[in-house]
């Protein structure tokens, strides 16, 4: 979910003028030992978005080790020769500093919202624990334990996340793409120590990092600071995992019961290219979920919901921010069951949308997409979240800073193109909920 937030945000974050202006200052350096930097001013309030994206996530664990990276992200925060136990937490609550992280399937983040004076107190301490981390038994197993209780929060105990989560398997399968970022029970069981010391060693590391600053800093003083607190650590050579192809063309159905749950649902997982792998069907797969399911009046919501009343909700978005495949969800709720008749009205639903999309609906819903822009365009926190995640999965910050245009260029072909291939030609999971059960 934070994932697709920030794919949200990529429609909102940059506008440019007619005459190609930026609407705000974004650079972007390298530093000697490879980290890639990203400054977005914003000179507006005295305050900054400190951002540490380290390319690595789920797709990375090895085979049998899921929920490492996520366990790694919380050792983090146990301490390091400096700043001894939890005080990293404890002195950005003292600065007033809002501080947290995240894990996904690509990347791995460490953030920072904070006044502009206690910069480089957080970037003290961030490139500190990027190369000094202490890792203690005792400290291990605590956030093992930690980590094995919010999988059975999120996942385990949250019937949605659950179905949702065999749907993607299915799709995925052996691929490394379907490795859930929270791990299974066993495997998290079975992690220790040394699993996570080797994967801090081998993967957090400058040159596998991409360092951004938003907010009240000037480019100068970036690279002095960045080169300040980052720059004399070594970099790490290593072997980038390698995420292998899909078959072009498959289907499998996946239909399970669960006792606790009191609404069926009905999800489409298809497998669809990424920015990475093709920024012309990107583009044109942001505008047709955008207008799909941008709001209660959109051509989905309108035939299944309010006209038809076979759905209590419908959605569809684009999860296209990746360093490989990217993928296409459709999810409804039912009024009754999700049984073929059910099915027979989704697709009855698809087809009236595509059909109703024509050059004014397309104008209207790319105005939608460009007029948001200018909402977000001042937020220092949001531009960090989604520049760093788009250049930590190798999509060059040009795509941000040329949003605008390259919306303007999506044709009614092009939409009408990749809503034929998603529906009818890319891989693909269907999964069936209903009440009471067990899987089948």
């Amino acid at each position: 979910m934070i994932k697709k937030l920030f794919l949200i945000m990529i429609c909102l974050v940059v506008s440019i003028s007619d005459t190609n202006a930026k609407t705000f200052a974004m650079e972007e350096f390298f530093l000697n030992n490879g980290m890639q930097v990203v400054v977005i001013e914003n000179h507006k309030a005295p305050i900054v978005k400190h951002m540490v994206f380290y390319k690595v996530g789920a797709v990375d664990e090895p085979r049998g080790k899921g929920g490492l990276a996520h366990l790694l992200e919380h050792l983090m925060f146990r301490g390091t020769k400096k700043v001894k136990g939890q005080e990293f937490n404890r002195i950005m609550e003292q600065n007033g500093a809002e501080s947290n992280a995240f894990t996904s399937q690509d990347v791995t983040a460490y953030h920072q919202f904070l006044d502009i004076s206690r910069l480089e107190l957080a970037m003290f301490l961030e490139a500190d624990r990027m190369k000094n981390l202490k890792i203690s038994d005792s400290d291990f197993e605590t956030e093992r334990d930690i980590v094995f209780q919010e999988r059975k929060q999120r996942v385990d105990n949250n019937p949605s996340a659950k179905f949702y989560e065999m749907v993607r398997r299915a799709l995925w399968g052996n691929h490394p793409y379907g490795n859930p970022v929270t791990g299974l029970d066993d495997e998290i069981k079975n992690l220790s120590r040394k699993d996570a010391v080797e994967f801090y060693e081998k993967y957090y590391s400058p040159n596998n990092a991409v360092l951004v600053l938003s907010g009240d800093i000037k480019v100068d003083e970036a690279k002095r600071l960045a080169e300040k607190y980052y720059g004399n650590l070594k970099p790490v050579e290593f072997e980038r995992t390698k995420i292998d192809d899909l078959p072009k063309n498959f289907e499998i159905r996946l239909k399970t019961k669960m006792d606790e749950v009191k609404l069926g649902r009905l999800i489409k997982m298809m497998v669809v290219p990424s920015f990475i792998q093709d920024k012309n069907k990107a583009y044109a797969l942001e505008v047709l979920s955008e207008y799909l399911s941008q709001d209660e009046n959109s051509p989905l919501y309108q035939k299944l919901v309010a006209s038809d009343k076979k759905a209590l909700n419908v959605s569809a978005y684009y999860d296209g921010i990746s360093r490989s495949f990217a993928s296409f969800v459709f999810s409804a709720v039912p009024v009754d069951k999700p049984d073929k008749n059910f099915e027979k009205a989704i697709e009855k639903a698809w087809k009236f949308a595509i059909e109703k999309l024509d050059e004014k609906e397309l104008e209207k819903t790319k105005q939608k997409m460009l007029s948001d822009l200018v909402y977000m365009k001042d937020n220092p926190s949001t531009l960090a979240q989604t520049a760093g995640w788009m250049a930590a999965s190798g999509v060059g910050i040009d795509e941000l800073q040329n949003y605008e245009n390259n919306i303007k260029n999506v044709s009614l072909n092009d939409v009408k193109n990749v809503a034929d291939f998603v529906w009818n030609k890319a891989p693909k999971a269907t999964g069936v909920l209903e009440a009471g059960g067990d899987v089948r």
